[in-house]
């Protein structure tokens, strides 16, 4: 059914879904409010009302997400947020506290642990029910979870626009996980950390442990080899793809070799080199 949003001039812009209101945010008139709006929204198109048709009796109550985030969920966006007590300017100069919270925050302004976290649980909320609005199937909580985590970093309008969100809606769920590395890029380049937070989150959606992508990197042959618990990982997924291999978290010339081999049955380019389709093919 049909989304549109009907904006009046009281500041108050409504979410319809047919002729069933769905929300209702009070703008106060600011710019930046209407602007959160058409970010969390699902509707098509617009209207501008003279006046409000919905009796004051009748005000839709704030919405709350019947879904929750699991608590892997929550340990992969704070992993990856990280977390400051004291505001800062953020990469684009937003003021900004907590776990990336940025309402009413200003330089100079500091909180506790326990306001951070407050302040984490409500800025998940919205993205919570935005995942809610989008996903048509269902989907079982370590998917929904990666999706809001998803959602907290890029933004829902990115899962709205998204293929990965098309593939999710027609039950193409493994299709679905290979978008989520596509999301990599800030400015056009591909960044070392989003890469890292989209391949968890891939991880998190098939229900695989998420945690090792914290410490993801391009693996290959160096001088001095690279050993990480990264490198212990990827020799586990090829210990399970048949190649007898030591797993010592060392990327030494075994692990080369193997890598190479299985490059090659998987028709990739055998560089040796472990990027997102590499570890893709591995099933991690």
């Amino acid at each position: 059914m049909e989304r549109t949003l009907k904006i009046f001039d009281d500041y108050r812009v409504y979410e319809f879904e047919g002729n069933q209101p769905l929300r209702v945010v009070d703008t106060q008139g600011k710019v930046s409010q209407l602007i959160k709006v058409l970010q969390f929204t699902l509707a098509d198109t617009f209207t501008v009302e003279p006046t409000n048709p919905i009796p004051r009796g009748d005000m839709i109550p704030p919405r709350s997400s019947r879904r929750k985030i699991n608590p892997e969920g929550i340990k992969l966006i704070k992993a990856f947020e990280g977390v400051e007590l004291e505001a800062y300017l953020d990469a684009v100069g937003v003021p900004t506290i907590g776990y990336g919270h940025t309402k009413d925050v200003f330089l100079g302004m500091t909180i506790t642990q326990a306001e951070a976290e407050e302040l984490l649980r409500q800025d998940i909320e919205e993205f919570e029910i935005a995942v809610e609005d989008a996903v048509e199937v269902e989907i079982n909580d370590h998917q929904f979870s990666a999706l809001v985590s998803f959602c907290f970093n890029l933004g829902a309008g990115s899962l709205f626009k998204s293929t990965l969100l098309k593939f999710l809606n027609v039950r193409k769920l493994q299709e679905a996980s290979l978008e989520f590395p596509r999301w990599n890029k800030a400015g056009g380049q591909p960044l070392l950390g989003l890469t890292r937070r989209r391949m968890a989150e891939r991880a998190l959606f098939l229900g695989k442990p998420w945690q090792p992508f914290l410490e993801y990197e391009l693996l290959q042959l160096t001088q001095p080899k690279i050993k990480s618990e990264y490198v212990r990982y990827v020799q586990q997924g090829l210990q399970k793809a048949g190649f007898d291999i030591q797993k010592n978290g060392v990327f030494d010339l075994e692990t080369d070799a193997a890598m190479k081999k299985f490059q090659a049955q998987k028709r990739l380019d055998p560089d040796g080199l472990v990027g997102p389709i590499t570890i893709t093919e591995l099933g991690l």
